[in-house]
Order: C-alpha cells, then sequence, then structure tokens
C-alpha cells in the first residue's frame, strides 16, 4: 500500500508535467490555451444491465496545430464515472490526462485518438466480491486508483475559438482489485471504464 501512495504523486506529476512543458518543446504558431466543460455517461465493462452514472467532466487543455491537417491537444479533466446495478454501485471520480492526436479532414472537422492516463482522486460504492462477500467500497485505497484508456472521438471548431468534441474511451486496466465489483459472480473479469462523453471547448 504504501508503495501505491508513493506513485501516485509521482505518476500524477509526469502526466501534469506533459501539458505544463509542451509549449517550450513545441515550436510552432497555431497554440493556444482553453477550457471544455461537457458530461459523461459513465459505465463499466462486464456487468450484467449496469445502468449508467451520468455526470459531469470539466477541463483546460492545450491546443497545438502543427499543419493544416494534424493537430495534438493534451487536456487535464475532473472526471465522474461509475455505474449502478441493483444494490451495488460504484461512484468514481477521475483526474484523466488525455492526450489527444487530431487529425482534420476538412479545416474544421477533426478524428481523434490517443492515451489517456487516470488518477482516482476518490470513490464510494457497495460491491460483492467474487466469493459473494459483499463489502463496502469507501476510499480509493478499495480500488485500482490508476487507469490507462484507449480514447477516439471527434470535434468541430466553430468561430470565435469555440469547439464541440464527442469521445469514447474504454480502460485498459481493471477499476477492481478484487476480481469483481459489478458483474457476473460466476466469472472473473475485469471491470473497466467505459465512457461516452459531449464536451462545449472555448479557445483562449
Amino acid at each position: 500500500m504504501q508503495h501505491t501512495q508513493h506513485l501516485f504523486p509521482k505518476r500524477l506529476f509526469i502526466a501534469i508535467s506533459v501539458i505544463i512543458i509542451t509549449p517550450s518543446l513545441v515550436a510552432q504558431s497555431h497554440y493556444s490555451f482553453g477550457a471544455l466543460v461537457g458530461v459523461n455517461s459513465a459505465t463499466l465493462t462486464n456487468t450484467i444491465n449496469a445502468t449508467p452514472r451520468n455526470g459531469m467532466v470539466v477541463g483546460i487543455f492545450s491546443d497545438y496545430r502543427f499543419t493544416k491537417y494534424f493537430g495534438f491537444e493534451p487536456e487535464l479533466d475532473y472526471s465522474m464515472e461509475g455505474a449502478y446495478q441493483g444494490q451495488e454501485f460504484i461512484r468514481t471520480n477521475y483526474l484523466n490526462v488525455p492526450l489527444m492526436v487530431k487529425v482534420f479532414l476538412t479545416d474544421n472537422f477533426n478524428i481523434q485518438m490517443g492515451p489517456q492516463f487516470g488518477f482516482c482522486l476518490n470513490t464510494t460504492g457497495k460491491a460483492t466480491d467474487i466469493d459473494g462477500n459483499p463489502y463496502n467500497i469507501q476510499s480509493i485505497s478499495d480500488i485500482n486508483p490508476f487507469d490507462f484508456d484507449l480514447t477516439l472521438g471527434v470535434g468541430y471548431e466553430l468561430p470565435k475559438g469555440l469547439m464541440i468534441q464527442t469521445r469514447y474511451f474504454i480502460g485498459a486496466l481493471g477499476v477492481d482489485k478484487r476480481g469483481t465489483l459489478l458483474n457476473d459472480k460466476t466469472t472473473n473479469q475485469h471491470n473497466l471504464n467505459s465512457v461516452f462523453q459531449i464536451m462545449l471547448g472555448w479557445k483562449f
């Protein structure tokens, strides 16, 4: 546990540093900062009739346009995630760092893809382990505090710095530590974050 606690601030520092130092590493003219706000529809994979947790996503970003066709957008987002299934549920709030490569098909429309690093800030919930024993989720020590997601989306840039984006990301690491959270207790498949987002951004 102490090892995990020591790794958390180190990994978070590295992820945030990507956003802070990138401007000094990229020599190009089309660069801007911005903020975004939107909604999540989040659930977990390998569940049975789980109900999504709808929540908020809010963040800041840097936007780089290298050429007419390629751009890069690192972000720092607060994201509300989780799912509900009967009497069981999990609510997790993450600090996510997506690193999105943007391919412009027109001057305004782009497709986006890239990795995302997630750091759980807090969590609560009720679940049952693989042996059928109920337990409470009270802190990030009860789940995997880190996540790594694969992200795909599209975006459209509007006049006066406005932009709209929609994305889907799925985790590559199980949220659970006990082999199960809200899934079928006859299996031992990990629950992965699965989140659909719609966001409105504004470039300063």
